[in-house]
């Protein structure tokens, strides 16, 4: 919604958005099960009708935000975190069902402003006269979400226990500095794709668009390796 809000962008950076986040979301009902998969599911539909929406109004894409992509928006936004809410219900409580719940949501916000970062630096492949501002934002942000998403693992029962020996990771202790190497070269690559957009040349925002590939891998270090440990 920020992107399509800035009225910057044509109409086939929707079409290739969607497309992730409706695939994305069918990977996930095939992966989950019970209510989780009918959600999933639910989700899934929702994102194709965006799609369907967004080509439908391509010619409209950069007018002002109408109702319905507001509702279509919305409702993806709440079934998601729904989604991760209720994965967390099924194995905490009390204080542990906020934490975890915290973590999947900052985990969630974290892979997708990197993931939307990188499809829009791809986007100024296709409009190279884009301004650079939207994707030096989402870099900031994402900056500020991957250090309290590391907070948060850091909150006991968390990472801590792993890296002084108290929970074994069965690796001797390795997965815990690669997490450690994980967030700080996230921390990195986020923080040099930002000052490359600084270039003036052309090939900074290729840069930076390679630059949060990489970012994507680690972050999901971030994330994947606390859950392998401590589920």
């Amino acid at each position: 919604m920020y992107v399509r809000k800035l009225c910057l962008v044509g109409a086939g950076f929707f079409w290739m958005m969607w497309s992730v986040v409706a695939s994305f979301a069918f990977l996930s009902t095939i992966a989950s099960r019970g209510n989780i998969r009918t959600f999933c599911l639910i989700l899934t539909i929702l994102a194709i009708f965006q799609l369907i929406h967004s080509i439908l109004l391509r010619k409209k894409i950069r007018e002002k935000i109408n109702y319905s992509e507001h509702i279509l928006s919305f409702g993806i936004l709440f079934l998601s975190g729904r989604i991760l809410l209720m994965i967390a219900g099924e194995k905490f409580s009390g204080f542990d069902y906020f934490l975890e719940s915290s973590r999947f949501l900052v985990g969630g916000a974290l892979l997708g402003g990197v993931t939307s970062a990188m499809l829009l630096g791809h986007w100024y492949l296709v409009q190279p006269g884009l301004t650079r501002k939207p994707i030096a934002q989402m870099c900031v942000a994402s900056m500020f979400i991957l250090a309290l998403d590391i907070a948060l693992w850091l909150v006991p029962v968390s990472m801590i226990n792993v890296i002084d020996g108290s929970i074994s990771d069965g690796w001797g202790g390795t997965l815990g500095y690669m997490w450690i190497g994980s967030c700080l070269t996230t921390a990195a690559l986020l923080f040099v794709a930002r000052k490359a957009l600084q270039e003036k040349s052309y090939s900074a925002v290729m840069a930076t668009t390679g630059l949060l590939y990489l970012a994507i891998l680690v972050a999901n270090g971030v994330e994947l390796i606390p859950r392998a440990i401590l589920s």
